[in-house]
């Protein structure tokens, strides 16, 4: 296959599939103030993941993704105040005229 055919392909996937990319990485991270009290009990939950998304239409977004509400949403579900050795990335699934724009967490976290 020639190297001119194989171009269109791959930005034709890349538009279906989307993409990824690495935002920041962080040593310390919460989504609210800590309560002094709670620093000195805190133990790992472990390794956790959060999301916070926005829908777009044809180049509009419904609204931009938030990196607070990403921790926040890892932390739920395990009654956690902060991350530790975060990975923040953006991600873009695009499904032709509409997709989402999310930010994401991966970290330790603690509560």
């Amino acid at each position: 296959m020639k190297r001119a055919a194989v171009v269109p392909i791959i930005l034709a996937l890349a538009g279906v599939l989307g993409c990824s990319v690495h935002v920041a990485s962080l040593k310390i991270a919460a989504p609210a103030p800590i309560p002094a009290d709670r620093l000195e009990t805190m133990r790992s939950r472990g390794r956790r993941e959060g999301e916070s998304c926005r829908f777009w239409l044809l180049g509009i977004p419904s609204g931009l993704p938030q990196v607070d509400e990403a921790i926040g949403n890892a932390l739920a579900p395990v009654d956690g105040i902060l991350m530790k050795d975060v990975t923040v990335f953006s991600r873009h699934p695009i499904y032709g005229l509409f997709g989402w724009h999310c930010y994401g967490v991966v970290g330790e976290a603690f509560g």
